[in-house]
């Protein structure tokens, strides 16, 4: 009876360790379709001129995940005629880009885009959205750095806590 409660134990530290691993793995893919979102964005409004409503539709099916969910919300947000941008933006944001799928810093990042988007002209759209890239590649190169590590650092912290607590039962 012991030996599969340990067993269970065990099992579920390793699983915690690994769900974990994948939450983070999870939050930088969402910042790499971000990044690649931007880039659509920023030449859509650059050369072809499209409305935003059909940019974010654009967005939503050029990308994945998370960050797919939210334009296409926003897209069919503002084509309902929802309310100003920079509220469906936020209000986008606190409903599909939880903490789960995006760290507090980066929401707050894309917040901030979401009040320039919509109403200054193109070429200041055009600059808010480099600005916004350049602060995107920062984060992605610190979450580069770190993301093997934790990648494997999670399922072996899983398994090491479990055996702890499977020592401490014995």
């Amino acid at each position: 009876m012991r030996m599969a409660g340990m067993l269970m134990v065990m099992l579920g530290c390793i699983g915690a360790g690994i769900w974990y691993g994948q939450i983070y793995l999870r939050k930088w893919h969402n910042l790499k379709n971000c990044q690649k979102a931007v880039m659509i964005l920023r030449n859509e409004i650059m050369y072809g001129r499209t409305p935003l409503p059909a940019a974010f539709a654009q967005m939503a099916a050029r990308t994945n995940g998370s960050i797919s969910r939210f334009f296409d919300t926003v897209s069919r947000r503002l084509e309902e005629g929802g309310g100003r941008l920079e509220d469906i933006w936020i209000v986008s944001i606190q409903e599909v880009l939880t903490a789960r799928e995006m760290r507090q810093e980066d929401r707050q990042e894309l917040a901030g885009l979401g009040n320039t988007l919509g109403y200054l002209d193109v070429q200041m759209q055009i600059q808010a959205l480099e600005l916004y890239e350049k602060r995107l590649e920062g984060s992605l190169q610190m979450w580069e750095r770190e993301k093997e590590k934790k990648a494997r650092l999670y399922p072996v912290l899983g398994t090491m806590g479990g055996a702890l607590i499977c020592l401490m039962i014995m």
